[in-house]
């Protein structure tokens, strides 16, 4: 999925950040560790812009025809959705969240300074500010980057795991409205009410209700959201 893709881009530039770290290494080594750095920024950009079947962007939130990163010349790139969170009710009163912000899930590095403030990052500021650290052999800012990634390694593991939760609730209501179907098939197949008219009514109705909840969930399940896990 998108997500345990950028999750897999997030680890490597942790791991390539220890590496820089490391004294040994030269300013010619970490100029050639930047070259691979940066190629992370056009994989991460790529996957931040993917579309489901419908041509819709995953991560622009309901401006979803809109491309939700865009890179300018001079390399900056700027989230292009907007802030509105999607959710489904899947009975009994539960909704769950079926988007996925792209600001939210890559706007949201955690940067440290060295008076102890906290601040906020987008992953594509995270790599070019790597990027430059290695090749102009800063070593305060290469160890810097290496607290980015595991933040933003951090951020996508959270994520993960709400859809995960997310996709077992809808599994888990789907098998129930599953059952109740069956039950009342059941009942309708046997019953010999005296009201046998009013019984086929009732039970029909129900069985309908269900049935069309039944497919709701059944596409809920294929939705965008765990496509992406």
């Amino acid at each position: 999925g998108l997500v345990s893709a950028m999750r897999k881009i997030s680890d490597r530039i942790h791991e390539l950040s220890i590496t820089a770290a490391n004294g040994t290494y030269s300013a010619e080594d970490k100029v050639m560790i930047a070259t691979e750095v940066a190629q992370y920024k056009e994989q991460l950009l790529a996957y931040s812009n993917s579309k489901d079947e419908n041509d819709n962007y995953f991560f622009s939130g309901t401006k979803n025809s809109t491309q939700a990163f865009l890179m300018a010349p001079d390399g900056s790139v700027t989230y292009q959705g907007d802030q509105t969170a999607i959710f489904v009710e899947i009975g009994s009163g539960e909704k769950i969240r079926v988007n996925t912000i792209g600001s939210e899930l890559l706007g949201n590095v955690s940067r440290t300074a060295d008076d102890g403030s906290i601040s906020k990052v987008s992953a594509f500021t995270m790599i070019d500010d790597f990027v430059t650290a290695l090749n102009s052999n800063n070593s305060t800012n290469i160890s810097r980057a290496m607290a980015d990634a595991e933040s933003f390694s951090n951020s996508l593991s959270k994520k993960q795991v709400e859809l995960g939760l997310s996709q077992n609730s809808v599994a888990n209501r789907l098998e129930i409205i599953e059952e109740k179907t069956i039950l009342y098939k059941n009942i309708l197949s046997k019953s010999v009410d005296t009201d046998y008219t009013a019984a086929i009514t009732e039970l029909s109705t129900n069985m309908l209700a269900l049935e069309a909840a039944q497919s709701t969930f059944a596409k809920v399940s294929q939705l965008s959201l765990f496509d992406y896990l």
